[in-house]
């Protein structure tokens, strides 16, 4: 009777979570264009302590390219799953802030929520764990106290908002339940015969390029470790292998690896292939193993 009581309990807890119903855990996590060292970070991260000041914030990084929603997508797709379950996420590019766009929540159904607008830079994320809800951010009770600014509502909406989850504030308190969220507008990564495309989704202070190209895509072309492969990113083309780690090529060597992401990387060990192409996010990628 015992062990048939625990099981039923951890079905119940497995269940729980599954479907987006996890604990909060204080944690309010950034990820922003706002800069490094903006004042923006600052400011938002005050709000988040006037609403919750028991709130632990962090940030996964303040330095997405300047309105670049394409990478704050992938950059919320890269990292917000090694976050514990019932983690809050303040997920911020915003060009069209102050506009007709909604401020939203979703709750994915591995218990993470994230707080941004309503512009494609969740729909990864939505894609990859499963939707369980999203909300309109239309409670001016959880918004920062005061008159909300037009150009900052990182500050005055989403941050207090955070917090206000983070604290243990019910999903219905939000606002109005929406059916749906905006799309990203981008190109996924595709196979043609022997040859995959993609895109740059981003490159790092190393100068290495990160594309949106999943390493099974690799597979499908019959590419694999080893091989040596034409690599064409925007108007940049070379050879390189395909290595498992840098220093599998000599100093100064160009390479193709699979990141920790799973995503395919080309870089230069221990240099730039940034400064070395003059190619960055958003340029076309194809890749075909050399004859």
């Amino acid at each position: 009777m015992i062990k048939r009581i625990v099981l039923v309990f951890l079905v119940l807890a497995v269940s729980t979570i599954a479907h987006g119903a996890a604990k909060p855990n204080g944690l309010v996590i950034l990820a922003t264009d706002y800069g490094a060292d903006s004042i923006y970070v600052g400011e938002i991260k005050g709000a988040i302590y006037t609403k919750f000041p028991q709130a632990r914030v962090d940030s996964i990084t303040n330095s997405i390219p300047p309105y670049d929603i394409v990478t704050g997508a992938y950059t919320l797709l890269e990292s917000t799953g090694m976050y514990p379950s019932g983690t809050t996420f303040v997920c911020i590019v915003d060009p069209g802030v102050g506009t007709p766009r909604k401020p939203i929540v979703l709750e994915t159904n591995d218990g993470q929520r994230y707080v941004g607008p309503d512009n494609g830079i969740l729909s990864l994320v939505a894609d990859k764990y499963g939707v369980a809800e999203i909300r309109e951010c239309a409670n001016p009770e959880l918004w920062r106290a005061g008159d909300v600014s037009h150009t900052f509502h990182g500050r005055d909406i989403f941050g207090p908002v955070a917090a206000a989850l983070a604290s243990g504030a019910p999903m219905d308190k939000v606002g109005p339940k929406l059916e749906s969220l905006t799309k990203l507008d981008t190109t996924p990564s595709t196979v043609e015969g022997d040859t995959v495309h993609g895109s740059v989704i981003r490159v790092d202070d190393y100068g290495n390029i990160v594309t949106n190209i999943p390493a099974e895509n690799l597979a499908k072309a019959k590419i694999k470790k080893g091989d040596t492969l034409d690599v064409a990113i925007g108007k940049a083309h070379f050879t390189a292998p395909l290595v498992s780690t840098y220093g599998d090529a000599p100093k100064g060597q160009r390479l193709v690896n699979i990141q920790s992401a799973g995503f395919v990387e080309c870089a230069v060990n221990q240099g730039s292939l940034v400064k070395e192409t003059g190619e960055g996010v958003k340029a076309r990628v194809s890749i075909v193993k050399k004859p």
